[in-house]
């Protein structure tokens, strides 16, 4: 997300510790910052993924190299982030991972 923003900057600080946590020691973490100075290759980035910089947060999620979209979560819940990690983390078939997260409450 955006660090100039502090609902950002809260959401960096929750990133980082998620990625530090061992209940996701199987998942690999990887953030994309525009925020600040940038020389055009987090753009790019969001470019080559179809995120559109007004869409952030944006959080994805990639097996192989490939995102499954389905899983996308954008927003600030972080109760959802946790939720969908954890289960990620937990191992999934093939058929969980294309059939996506459930949505609390469903």
């Amino acid at each position: 997300g955006r660090a100039a923003a502090p609902p950002s900057r809260m959401l960096v600080a929750v990133y980082n510790k998620l990625s530090t946590d061992p209940a996701y020691a199987p998942l690999d973490f990887a953030a994309v910052s525009v925020g600040g100075a940038d020389d055009g290759m987090a753009l790019r980035v969001l470019d080559e993924a179809f995120v559109h910089v007004n869409a952030l947060p944006l959080f994805c999620f990639y097996d192989a190299g490939i995102e499954h979209r389905r899983w996308r979560l954008a927003g600030a819940d972080v109760a959802e982030l946790q939720r969908r990690l954890a289960r990620v983390a937990a191992g999934l078939s093939q058929a969980e991972i294309d059939e996506g997260p459930a949505v609390e409450g469903e």
